[in-house]
Formats: structure tokens, sequence, C-alpha cells
């Protein structure tokens, strides 16, 4: 049975530079572009937040940032409409525009 290294085999023969370029390619094929949400879904979004926030309910969002998306769990504690923010209890803030997803975890 062959056994084949891949990639292995060949990073004897690769200049640091050629290793480096193929790092940032690998990293940009993990960049994802930011979700646009249109009317009705900024409006779901909108209203399920506003819920949490009135009933102190257990939240789950999805954010995207530096183009990578992460998931927070976290109860909401502050909705600041003039700096356009969203405040957790454990102190993180996200701006809204870079929330796209949120669901209401009982």
């Amino acid at each position: 049975m062959i056994r084949d290294r891949g990639n292995i085999k060949w990073t004897a023969m690769m200049l640091p530079e050629h290793v480096k370029l193929l790092q940032e390619w690998k990293a940009q094929d993990e960049n994802v572009e930011k979700p646009e949400l249109d009317e009705w879904g900024l409006q779901d979004l909108s209203e399920q937040l506003q819920i949490a926030y009135a009933n102190n309910l257990e939240v789950e969002l999805s954010i995207w940032e530096e183009k990578r998306i992460f998931k927070v769990i976290g109860i909401i504690t502050k909705l600041d409409t003039k700096s356009a923010s969203l405040y957790l209890e454990d102190g993180k803030n996200f701006p809204f525009p870079a929330i796209f997803g949120v669901s209401l975890t009982v």
C-alpha cells in the first residue's frame, strides 16, 4: 500500500517566501463577506432584540467582525440607539451593523 505524505514531501523544497504566501492565501480563503440583511430581516432582528431586552432573555448573537463570523451568548443589558451599540451583561458590546442574526435561548 502506497502511503502519500501530501504536501509534507514538498516542504523541504519550498522557500520561506512561498510558505508565507501559501499561509496568507489559506487565511484569505477563510474570510467571509459581510452578510447583508433586507428590510424584513432587519425588522425581524430588531423585534427579537427588543423582546429579549424587555424580557431579560438570553440570546445567541451572530456577529461579523474582521472578516470572520462568530457567535456570542449572553443577556442584553442595554440597547443604545445613540451610539448604535448593544451591550451584554459580561461587558462586551457590539455595534448594530455587525449583528446579522439573533436567536432566543430558553
